[in-house]
């Protein structure tokens, strides 16, 4: 060989260490030190994760030992990592098969844990499916930090991306790939209770901070994900207890969450494009102090289908839902202590209950049920824009709730009792009846008593009666309720209600008479019910029909449209109440009108004239006939009850 040669070889040699291979075949080079950069054809096959690899001060025997699918030492002893191209790295760079058939659970959490051991800000999935195993548990359930069977577990700032031709599946199993819904773990649960509890792990964990170190300083600073499918393959089986039976697996899995936030701190969490479905506990789940997040926001997703509730941010973080849906579970949504949401053509569907609604809390001493507010801070707001409810047995507002929402066979309550504090919610609701019949529209329920306190709350702190509540409720039937003689029962309010409340109501009238407050209510928000300007017998089908009367009495005002039917001949003499058995500070609103209609043709009903001073009539007036009536409007500052008008054919 002559000296030209020489070079010439050692230049050959030094090209061939540098070309592109297989990533397990790089670590059998021996690139010279000149060397800082090698290229993969791919992880484990020609086209599937090719990457660039570098060497440099981050290379060192810890990283190596820490991250063995994306870093390697070569022949001669050099260690190079994978180098994230723009910030973003693949599943197939760290060997995930996205096959459907592989398990790539270990791939995924490997490619996690590099993307934050290395600062990349974004994993891709470029397969359309992948097939991801719940790992062996052997923690007690209750130990919420422990990260063992957790399928997948994010503890620093990412974007976890789908970049498929369609959103990218990941297929949530059991261990060993069983059927989630069948083959479960068995583990403690507690260290000090080793009662057996279900075990499926849910999907992804976020492992925040477990002190706050401030907003903007958090380690998880925001978490994105966008275009994937995290399919749970659990079935919604209607049995909502929990824990969990340890021998079905039936019931409320709690450890089983699609998206699993609690008892720590993060930024934003920001979802689109994306669909949770099949869990048996809530699928996405915020819990912890009211700052442990501070923003979601979800665009074009689908939570649904399970044993728990599809939403719940149980946090007071800024919330934006948009085009969004939530069902088929036990709640769609169950949420508390936000200072600002705000729903956009979002739809809530198929289930036992949805609340939305509540405001910030003052902490661990008060239910979280019992709002508070900073007066010195912006009117808290909870905003439903162009939204749906669907088949909801019972769909609970609470306070600071406003917007226009249309429902379809369901019932809307406003209860007192369970809000605490109701205030400051302003509902129109276009209510449609179609497949169900015999449910009320609008439920509104006061406090029972005004002298129950808060639970959790320091002495002297009672729940209050709802005030500032602002419900306009527009009745409809589609025509295949109004075929098959489907009816609403029609709404009505109970207990405690601040005078302040309004409740307006229009459309077709109900089976069982109109809006009302019972023979004998305690309150009377300002109620007003728009129907149809023509006859009494018109009038007569949204009445709300009081007691049978016997003789001379006072009327308590419950309703905008009365009816009353005499059982003997005589003529009757009546008074109106001033108040509400509650008091002044419970009804009547200023103006408010009713309208009372005599049922049936016996005896006579009269207002005489001068004859009480809680009533004002231009002259005795006397109901004789069927249909005879007579209206009044409310004088607050005479406190009595004015003549408004007047019809009788007698």
């Amino acid at each position: 060989m002559s000296a030209l040669a020489i070079p010439a070889l050692g230049l050959a040699n030094r090209a061939a260490q540098a070309l592109p291979a297989l990533f397990a075949d790089l670590a059998l080079r021996s690139p010279s030190p000149d060397v800082v950069r090698l290229e993969s054809t791919g992880h484990g096959e020609d086209g599937k994760g090719a990457a660039t690899y570098i060497s440099d001060a981050r290379c060192d025997a810890g990283l190596l030992a820490a991250h063995p699918r994306f870093v390697f030492a070569t022949a001669n002893g050099r260690i190079f990592r994978l180098l994230p191209e723009a910030g973003s790295l693949s599943a197939e760079q760290g060997g995930a098969a996205g096959d459907g058939l592989a398990n790539d659970q270990g791939a995924l959490q490997a490619a996690i844990d590099y993307a934050e051991a290395v600062g990349a800000a974004e994993l891709r999935f470029e397969a359309a499916y992948y097939r991801v195993d719940c790992p062996l548990r052997t923690s007690p359930a209750g130990d919420i930090r422990a990260e063992d069977g957790h399928p997948l577990v994010v503890r620093r700032s990412l974007c976890l991306r789908g970049c498929a031709a369609q959103r990218t599946v990941l297929d949530f199993r059991a261990l060993d790939g069983e059927d989630p819904e069948t083959d479960f773990q068995l583990v403690a649960t507690s260290a000090s209770d080793p009662t057996l509890a279900v075990w499926r792990g849910g999907g992804l964990y976020l492992q925040g901070d477990t002190s706050d170190p401030g907003e903007g300083q958090r380690s998880i600073g925001r978490l994105e994900i966008d275009r994937l499918v995290f399919r749970g393959n659990r079935h919604r089986t209607g049995e909502y207890s929990w824990p969990a039976d340890p021998l079905t697996g039936d019931g409320w899995d709690t450890s089983d969450k699609a998206l699993w936030m609690q008892d720590c701190f993060a930024g934003e969490i920001v979802v689109s494009d994306t669909d949770m479905i099949g869990w048996k506990g809530e699928i996405v789940f915020v819990a912890g102090e009211a700052n442990a997040l501070e923003s979601l926001e979800l665009h074009r997703c689908r939570l649904e289908t399970g044993n728990g509730n599809a939403l719940n941010a149980g946090t007071d973080c800024d919330l934006l839902a948009v085009d969004c849906s939530f069902g088929d579970c036990y709640q769609a949504q169950e949420d508390v202590a936000k200072t600002r949401a705000t729903y956009r053509n979002c739809s809530w569907h198929d289930c036992v209950a949805t609340g939305i609604g509540n405001g910030p809390t003052d902490g661990p001493y008060h239910s979280l049920a019992y709002p508070t507010r900073d007066e010195t801070a912006p009117l808290p707001t909870i905003r439903l824009e162009n939204c749906k409810f669907r088949d909801i047995d019972v769909l609970r507002f609470t306070s600071w709730v406003s917007g226009s929402i249309r429902t379809i066979d369901c019932t809307v309550v406003l209860d007192g009792n369970e809000a605490m504090a109701l205030r400051d919610t302003d509902l129109r609701i276009e209510a449609w009846l179609d497949r169900k019949s015999g449910i009320h529209a609008l439920q509104f329920d006061g406090v029972d008593t005004l002298a129950e306190p808060v639970p959790g709350a320091p002495a002297g702190i009672f729940k209050l009666p709802p005030s500032q509540v602002r419900i306009d409720v527009a009745l409809r039937r589609t025509r295949l309720a109004q075929e098959q003689d489907r009816q609403w029962l029609g709404c009505f309010w109970t207990g405690y209600i601040d005078k302040s409340c309004e409740l307006a109501f229009s459309g077709p009238t109900v089976s069982g008479g109109g809006p009302h407050g019972g023979a004998a209510p305690v309150s009377m928000p300002r109620v007003s019910q728009r129907v149809p300007e023509t006859t009494s017998s018109i009038w007569a089908r949204g009445w709300y029909k009081l007691p049978d009367v016997s003789g001379a009495g006072e009327i308590i005002p419950c309703a905008p449209f009365m009816a009353i039917e005499m059982t003997s001949g005589i003529i009757a003499d009546v008074t109106l109440a001033r108040t509400p058995l509650g008091g002044d500070q419970f009804g009547y609103a200023d103006g408010q009108r009713i309208r009372i209609v005599k049922h049936g043709p016996t005896g006579s009903i009269r207002f005489a004239k001068g004859a009480s001073g809680s009533f004002a009539v231009r002259e005795t007036r006397v109901l004789d006939n069927p249909n005879d009536w007579i209206e009044f409007s409310y004088n607050r500052d005479w406190q009595r009850w004015e003549e408004e008008g007047f019809l009788s054919d007698a």
